[in-house]
């Protein structure tokens, strides 16, 4: 039996579940310090490394957002339950502002993933691959696959995938006033404006992203 928490690190421990669980990936020490309003980072870094001391997760040094939870009961190698399925999702080809939808008629392959991890419902959904370092920052990279719900209308702060011009992003979407722009988390970027000077597609919300190793 592991260890108990303290209220904080309880809470802690929910946010990062969550978290993983909408998006696919560990949130960074900064959104978790904001999602607790802790004063600084290292108040942050201390309950994590209790939740690691006392077994709930294990991170991988020198990687960002290495944070994997541990499961009480259920060994690593256990294999996935009956009841779990996966489903195949059209990787995005080529496209445009345009016309978006050629991305969708010609994939440039498929993958399978685990629809149970990452919440798939309906038939809205669609894989991508990360087409720069924007939101290196993040922890999102280069030839990451991002896994999309179709979807042109965002809550702000989301995550979104589409086209500027003939150009792939993945960027935050962030609103104002009645527009709205797409912001990188590297600092130097300019942000993608829509301001008619460049047209811009969003074709969905980032749910989580897959890494190849």
């Amino acid at each position: 039996m592991r260890p108990s928490l303290s209220p904080r690190q309880r809470q802690l421990l929910t946010f990062i579940e969550r978290y993983i669980q909408e998006r696919g990936f560990p949130p960074s020490y900064e959104e978790m310090r904001t999602a607790l309003k802790v004063s600084s980072l290292n108040g942050i870094a201390e309950m994590i490394a209790a939740l690691e001391r006392k077994g709930y997760i294990r991170r991988q040094p020198g990687k960002s957002r290495a944070i994997n939870l541990q499961e009480a009961t259920t060994a690593p190698s256990d294999p996935l339950p009956p009841s779990r399925k996966c489903e195949t999702l059209p990787i995005l080809g080529a496209g445009t502002a345009e016309n978006p939808l050629v991305a969708l008629l010609r994939p440039r392959g498929l993958i399978s993933v685990d629809s149970e991890f990452f919440a798939l419902t309906g038939e809205a959904w669609v894989a991508a691959l990360v087409p720069d370092d924007t939101m290196a920052q993040e922890g999102i990279r280069h030839g990451d696959v991002a896994i999309i719900e179709q979807n042109n209308q965002p809550n702000n702060g989301a995550l979104v995938y589409g086209f500027s011009g003939e150009q792939p992003f993945l960027r935050r979407y962030v609103e104002s006033g009645a527009s709205f722009e797409l912001r990188s988390s590297r600092r130097g970027i300019a942000p993608l404006r829509n301001d008619g000077k460049t047209p811009l597609a969003i074709i969905g919300i980032v749910r989580g992203i897959l890494r190849r190793l």
